[in-house]
């Protein structure tokens, strides 16, 4: 099919998808490239549906290309991913040829611009979209990826791709977990995209089904195992149109990803016993013949199948290159099929099996006797100590509460170890994998009282609320006055608490609010910790992405000890 038929069919599609949901009220009639610009919003909403598998109306609600867009078209978190999509979008009529480079380096500016916070390059408008997206940007775990999508070539030119190859470098450095990646979306992927819709379901899968059963009454289904080859072929062919639109919800933090992956590649032949396996529902299966007699094997195909448990699974062990481990790996596996069910059946499934609460390592820090002392001693003082997650503990940060993520947080910033700081900086992940050892034990052994666990979590508090007047009485574009702020914020507070006696902490709870805390004067040592990080970074990293220096250990320790 030639490129410029493949052009008109896109252009049809497009505007029948999105065309309804999108704002453009900043759009005259009588502008001669409104249709032009239309399509391009268009475009731009394709992107985000096909990179988040949101609705067609969440997608076209995420364009916000218009005056001052900073040269971004759209962006949205993708929840199943973590990751915030960062699109700009171009609508090429001839189907060939590719954005300027300039255009391209002008995106990118944009980009760098929301990852720093930098709000004055947008525009008032886009403020409030702004706030939600920089929330998630701090949130330790998300990534960022990147979409360039037009209806022309699927390359860029060395001049523009440098723009994004720069930005890739500064943004990931030589961290082994990069934050940020890029993709090119041309006229081929366009036209795949809208002609394979991946969340309008109707999937027919096939699968290898070992040491299988079937259940009859009082609706059929199957169970069994599948290998993790399987599955990861399964990703590879239907990505998220395995989900179809049965299931909008995160797949878990990163830490349950890795562990997933790891044993895979570690202990393959312990997969079984240490995961809860996936769930397909299918609107009918079919077995072939052959070995049909047989429990040990069975080939067969679910018709209209859609994964509604399991997906955090099946995603991660798409992730593992090693084939031959992968088939090694044994998933519990049930397909539930819903020929003969009630109406509204599968929807009952699909809910249900998405209520069960997961287990997060730091769930296991109950079992420490340490906390339960820690909680004891806080006690006697009238201080509640919520270690055990629980609704209780989302609101436990009060005069006279606290709980576990907050003493962590405050813990390590008094420790006098950078790099503990950087850690909360970046996710509890570590912090909480082995209870039996540092990083752990270096915040949570005997020599912590709880009366010192919850004096420094008053510190972090009012580090914290300075920090917060702070940004708000700074100028727009502050470069790395905000930046720390922002992004540098555990080691500030790590380089005020190493000015504090370390003996003051440990006062009764009462006399520190009332005699201790007064005279610490944390304001002042805030603002000459902000002043000396500040000119730390001018002078030593003045073109460093700050978002990446306060995720590196070394920088971060240097900027530190260069302000306490």
């Amino acid at each position: 099919m030639s490129s410029s038929l493949k052009v008109k069919q896109i252009h049809s599609k497009l505007l029948a998808m999105f065309a309804q949901h999108l704002v453009l009220s900043d759009l005259s009639e009588k502008d001669p490239e409104r249709e032009q610009k239309i399509l391009t919003r268009c475009l731009a909403a394709l992107a985000l549906y096909l990179q988040t598998g949101c609705t067609e109306k969440e997608a076209a609600e995420a364009v916000w290309d218009g005056a001052d867009d900073n040269g971004i078209d759209g962006v949205l978190f993708d929840t199943t991913e973590s990751r915030v999509v960062i699109v700009q979008s171009k609508f090429i009529n001839k189907g060939s040829g590719e954005p300027e480079a300039a255009d391209v380096g002008t995106f990118i500016k944009g980009v760098r611009d929301l990852i720093e916070q930098n709000v004055g390059n947008f525009h008032p408008r886009l403020h409030a979209r702004l706030s939600d997206i920089f929330a998630r940007l701090s949130t330790p775990g998300t990534a960022v990826h990147i979409v360039l999508v037009t209806t022309g070539a699927s390359q860029l030119a060395k001049h523009a791709l440098s723009h994004i190859t720069s930005l890739l470098e500064d943004l990931n450095g030589e961290d082994p977990d990069p934050i940020a990646d890029y993709e090119m979306m041309g006229l081929n992927e366009v036209y795949g995209g809208l002609a394979h819709d991946p969340y309008k379901g109707n999937l027919t899968l096939d699968a290898t089904v070992l040491d299988w059963s079937y259940v009859a009454t009082p609706h059929g289904a199957y169970f069994g195992m599948i290998d993790g080859l399987q599955l990861k072929e399964w990703w590879k062919a239907h990505g998220k149109g395995l989900l179809a639109a049965n299931i909008r919800h995160s797949l878990g933090p990163t830490e349950v990803n890795n562990q997933i992956r790891a044993t895979a590649v570690t202990a393959p032949e312990k997969f079984w016993y240490y995961n809860n396996g996936i769930t397909l529902i299918a609107d009918e299966s079919l077995k072939a013949p052959l070995m049909a007699a047989s429990k040990a094997s069975g080939n067969f195909r679910f018709k209209n199948a859609s994964l509604v448990n399991g997906a955090q699974t099946v995603s991660s062990l798409a992730k593992v290159e090693d084939d031959e481990k992968l088939g090694r790996v044994r998933v519990p596996f049930r397909v539930i099929l819903l020929s003969d069910t009630p109406a509204g059946f599968g929807q009952e499934v699909t809910r249900t099996n998405n209520l069960q609460n997961r287990i997060e390592p730091r769930d296991f820090v109950a079992q420490d006797p340490e906390q339960s002392r820690m909680r004891m001693e806080m006690a006697i003082e009238d201080v509640d100590y919520q270690f055990v997650r629980s609704e209780e503990a989302a609101s436990a940060a009060t005069p006279t509460a606290c709980e576990l993520i907050e003493v962590t947080t405050a813990l390590a910033c008094a420790s006098g170890d950078a790099n503990l700081a950087v850690q909360v900086k970046t996710g509890f992940s570590r912090i909480f994998a082995d209870l039996s050892k540092a990083p752990y034990k270096a915040l949570f052994n005997p020599s912590v009282t709880g009366a010192k666990a919850f004096n420094t979590c008053v510190v972090q508090r009012a580090i914290d609320a300075w920090i917060e007047k702070k940004k708000k009485a700074l100028p727009k574009k502050s470069g790395p006055a905000l930046g720390v702020l922002v992004h540098g914020n555990r080691i500030l507070a790590a380089a005020v608490f190493r000015g504090i006696d370390p003996t003051a902490l440990a006062q009764p709870i009462k006399t520190f609010g009332n005699t201790v805390l007064p005279g610490l004067t944390i304001e002042a040592k805030c603002e000459d910790a902000h002043a000396k990080m500040v000119q730390a970074i001018e002078n030593n990293y003045p073109n460093k992405f700050l978002a990446v220096l306060f995720k590196n250990p070394s920088i971060s320790k240097h900027v530190y000890e260069m302000a306490a």
